[in-house]
């Protein structure tokens, strides 16, 4: 199994856990989320920046590559 790979325990009642690392989604502008919940967050690739929608607008923040 790869070192950062997420394991599923199985917690009973057809219900499990996801354990290890948390991936954060990723897209580009033209494929964000068509109906995102508020809080929604994931990684634009096109514009190197982590964005955040708060219920009625996408806010960015870029990433230094420094």
């Amino acid at each position: 199994m790869p070192k950062n790979a997420s394991v599923l325990i199985d917690i009973g009642k057809g219900l499990s856990l996801m354990v290890g690392l948390p991936r954060i989604p990723q897209w580009n502008s033209k494929e964000r989320p068509k109906k995102p919940k508020r809080g929604t967050f994931g990684f634009n690739i096109k514009t190197n920046s982590l964005e955040y929608w708060d219920g009625s607008a996408w806010y960015g923040a870029t990433m230094d590559t420094a």
